[in-house]
């Protein structure tokens, strides 16, 4: 079964209605719907672009909390359920502001194991001014994050591939 993560973005939506009010559009662009960020302008390994994934569903215990008992294998994508996508329109508001985060305890153990990406369904792994550095650490390890995934609620529990 293939499940496309990415979050579809209107042509009337806020999102866009932001685009057009940036200075660099083109660039605007880059940080709406599902992306990542590479402020270092990386080379992402092109091995990275089929990975085994494993989904960690935190939307009963979301904003800022730890995991535990869950296994994290080296070169994996590991994607974070919050169910904040869901709760919330894209591009609102509400989608932007108090999402939830993973700690900077879990993002150090998340490097240290030396995955290839970390997904998740709102905005960042980290808010507001946290966000920018929280990627570049992450980038800086060679571990890139994906936001604004969509339909996490249909991937099982099991180990997947991730392309």
């Amino acid at each position: 079964m293939i499940i496309d993560l990415t979050t579809k973005i209107e042509k009337d939506s806020e999102a866009m209605k932001w685009i057009e009010t940036q200075e660099d559009k083109l660039r605007a662009a880059g940080h709406v719907g599902t992306h990542l960020d590479t402020y270092g302008k990386s080379d992402i390994p092109i091995e990275y672009f089929k990975s085994k994934g494993i989904l960690i569903d935190v939307s009963d215990i979301c904003y800022d909390r730890d995991i535990d008992g869950v296994e994290i294998l080296e070169n994996t994508f590991v994607i974070f359920r919050t169910a904040h996508i869901d709760k919330f329109n894209y591009g609102t508001k509400g989608y932007f502001s108090n999402h939830p985060q993973l700690s900077h305890k879990l993002i150090d153990y998340l490097l240290e194991m030396q995955i290839n990406f970390i997904g998740i369904d709102c905005s960042g792994i980290r808010r507001g001014q946290e966000h920018q550095p929280a990627d570049r650490l992450c980038e800086s390890k060679g571990v890139y994050v994906i936001e604004n995934l969509s339909n996490l609620q249909k991937i099982g529990c099991d180990p997947f591939n991730v392309y």
